[in-house]
């Protein structure tokens, strides 16, 4: 038996990935089981897979048949994995990972499966070796993304849709500059912006967060009157929901400075919609090559990432460049469209079950 260790019960990307892959795991005919731990945005009322027998961490330590302990575990945490081997999914954003860290796996797993060569090149770089680390792409679940036309933009303005979190590696700086500067209330344009929290309305801050949303659209003059449309959406949404929100939009904008895979970019691509993003990151495993991958400069990631890494860069998009791109996706919708058809069909095999098909492979 798989037995998972994480986070599911949230609307977070690594807990959207935990039930990917056990949804497909199960569809697969696989024995599994998960220990579903809480954390960030936990919901206990949030819908996991299926047939998907939990258990107590209490009752975890007292089964005799889990051939593999996978975790999606924060390093610090590994030693309550439970298997006879270890095994835990990793992600990082930069090319260099925290030392400690790496101590952490080391001692903590027998194997780490990380979601793209950039994750893996990080690893290897900050010294984990390199046979120990496998990699196994994410995937996107076909029921919840089928390929749509862009609404007519005769009714409604022309939509960017950025999905993220409120964090600065995120690139919200760069994307509310651009869209600044490409755009004015004459356009019939909006940015929507879907995210999952305003840190302005928390008690505790963190140094890599957005002071809220509504101080950082003022800094970048998007409250002004010549401003053009922006809206801000902080909400939860189901599995099944993420997949609908591409059907509202032209274009996916994520300037991250840093992606470990970009699973939004993604499943944009497999709902037809172009992307523009950042040339660096996991996303250049699978995203076409081309002029919305955007120009970049790497920088001292200070302390803009969750821990701080001495060494440790990360990439800037280039404003003027992403401001241009906007403006071009903007004028020629129709090209546009066409650039995200063609983006869909590059990923079609990115399945969720792919993806599981693939981790089997690295676990046997």
């Amino acid at each position: 038996m798989i037995l998972y260790q994480g986070l599911l019960r949230s609307s977070a990307s690594w807990a959207r990935v935990g039930r990917g892959y056990l949804k497909a795991l199960l569809g697969l005919g696989a024995s599994v089981g998960a220990v579903a731990s809480r954390g960030f945005r936990y919901d206990p009322e949030f819908a996991i897979p299926v047939g998907l027998r939990e258990y107590t961490p209490s009752e975890a330590r007292g089964l005799a048949d889990v051939d593999v302990g996978l975790g999606f575990l924060h390093p610090p945490y590994l030693d309550r994995l439970v298997g006879e081997r270890r095994v835990n999914l990793f992600v990082w954003e930069s090319d260099r990972v925290p030392e400690s860290w790496v101590e952490q796996l080391d001692r903590g797993v027998d194997l780490v499966l990380v979601p793209s060569q950039f994750v893996r090149a990080g690893l290897v770089r900050s010294g984990f070796p390199g046979k120990r680390v496998g990699i196994v792409p994410y995937g996107y679940d076909a029921e919840f993304f089928a390929e749509t036309e862009p609404p007519d933009c005769k009714e409604r303005p022309f939509t960017f849709l950025a999905v993220l979190a409120p964090h600065y590696r995120k690139g919200i700086e760069e994307l509310l500059s651009a869209y600044r500067e490409a755009f004015d209330r004459a356009d019939a344009v909006q940015l929507w912006i879907k995210t999952t929290y305003d840190p302005g309305d928390s008690r505790r801050r963190f140094p890599f967060e957005i002071p809220s949303w509504a101080e950082t659209l003022t800094k970048y003059g998007l409250r002004d009157p010549d401003a053009a449309l922006v809206t801000v959406e902080s909400c939860t949404l189901s599995d099944e929901a993420v997949g609908s929100i591409f059907s509202r939009a032209d274009v996916v904008v994520q300037p991250s400075w840093g992606e470990a895979f970009g699973l939004v970019i993604l499943e944009a691509l497999a709902a037809s919609r172009p992307v523009v993003t950042t040339d660096w990151g996991g996303q250049t495993d699978f995203l076409p090559d081309g002029a919305d991958r955007m120009a970049y400069r790497l920088e001292p990631a200070g302390d803009r990432l969750y821990e701080r890494v001495n060494g440790a860069l990360v990439a800037r998009p280039d404003v003027t460049a992403l401001a241009a791109r906007m403006r071009w996706h903007f004028e020629h919708p129709e090209d546009s469209a066409e650039v995200g058809r063609g983006g869909r069909d590059l990923v079609a095999g990115w399945t969720w079950e792919r993806a599981a098909r693939r981790l089997i492979e690295v676990l046997a």
